[in-house]
């Protein structure tokens, strides 16, 4: 056990990718501490060690090439990852770190985390799902330009949103477009919104990363629904006899145009409705306040009858983005929940936590375990 002390406190400073099975050493005093009489016990009893501090089916610690340890004068500093489903409260998170904390008396606090240190160390971790979405908005463009291609002006299908909404004119549509970018722009202050005013478990990267993961999986399927069958346009512009009526006509078109609004073809299921549900969902889960979530969802209605009013889609596709976007959304965080480094968030003492009614929205202090 001691030479495998000696052998990690040789390594160097910065930070190494190791597995938590490695860390033998660790889970052996654990269990030796626990059980005097067990000797010789191996790594996978302090292992079990280390689940009994984590009691939770909604928070654990992930064995993962994630965890890292490094050298601070002497003490070696583990930054290890949580992950907490949405039904894991923070009190809960704060609860199973305290126990952790307990645990390990030999670690002693380290510098305080910055917001923004916080933040590159979250980019780190999720960089690659960024730049994924990123790639995958060209891919999603392209798809757009092979349904203009591939469709055909025909008269729009019998709708019953048709029939009962008016329809609005050509220089009326813009409002769609109006109500479309204040969802937008206002999700958009959210996300930033914990770099000028730092709040408990609230990150920039981890909510751009859980809407980004969504938005990639609703339009994949989008890709696929709109290129397996082609719907005649409902617009002004792509109906019969329309001079606005403008596809692509060569490769050149196809990988070069990029024009999100006055597409035909791509119709199942709405993308702007892909957009405006996921900025709900985003208010929904990250936003304390019930009458701003109430609101949100009032503005995602509404904003479903202005698209239909305005006869950009039919009222399938915003049927569909309804039910699709939530249900991709509650399955991407079930398999996928939010993963935050340990050292993120304090220790609180439990039992003055209870006492005290600990405020989660403090900013808080940072302890490195």
């Amino acid at each position: 056990m001691y030479r495998e002390k000696e052998k990690a406190s040789k390594m160097n400073s910065s930070a190494s990718m190791i597995n938590m099975s490695d860390l033998s050493f660790w889970s052996r005093s654990r269990s030796q501490s626990r059980s005097p009489n067990a000797k010789g016990n191996s790594s996978d009893a302090g292992s079990k060690g280390i689940k009994k501090t984590i009691n939770s089916p909604h928070i654990s610690i992930l064995d993962s090439p994630g965890d890292t340890l490094e050298d601070t004068g002497g003490l070696m500093k583990q930054r290890t990852v949580i992950k907490g489903s949405k039904s894991c409260s923070r009190i809960d998170i704060l609860v199973k770190m305290n126990e952790l904390n307990k645990s390990r008396p030999d670690i002693k606090p380290t510098k305080l985390l910055t917001q923004f240190e916080k933040e590159k160390i979250l980019f780190k971790m999720n960089y690659k799902l960024l730049l994924l979405t990123l790639i995958w908005q060209y891919v999603h463009s392209v798809a757009t330009n092979v349904a203009y291609y591939l469709h055909v002006q025909r008269p729009p299908l019998t709708d019953l949103g048709f029939e009962l909404l008016p329809a609005l004119s050509k220089k009326t549509q813009v409002v769609s477009e109006v109500m479309f970018f204040i969802c937008v722009l206002a999700t958009i202050a959210y996300f930033v919104s914990p770099l000028f005013y730092p709040r408990r478990n609230l990150y920039l990267v981890l909510m751009l990363t859980r809407f980004a993961g969504t938005l990639v999986l609703a339009q994949t399927l989008r890709i696929g629904c709109f290129l397996v069958t082609t719907l005649p346009g409902p617009n002004y512009h792509c109906r019969p006899n329309s001079p606005d009526y403008a596809p692509p006509k060569s490769l050149m078109d196809i990988f070069g145009r990029q024009d999100a609004f006055f597409g035909c073809g791509d119709l199942v299921f709405s993308s702007h409705t892909i957009f405006v549900v996921l900025c709900a969902l985003v208010w929904h889960k990250y936003c304390p306040f019930k009458w701003v979530r109430r609101v949100v969802w009032t503005l995602v209605f509404f904003f479903g009858l202005l698209v239909v009013a305005a006869r950009k889609h039919y009222s399938l596709d915003i049927m569909v983005a309804w039910y699709t976007v939530p249900l991709l959304w509650v399955a991407n965080d079930h398999y996928f929940p939010d993963k935050i480094p340990l050292d993120f968030e304090p220790f609180p003492d439990l039992q003055a936590s209870k006492s005290s009614k600990y405020d989660l929205n403090r900013k808080p202090g940072h302890v490195a375990i």
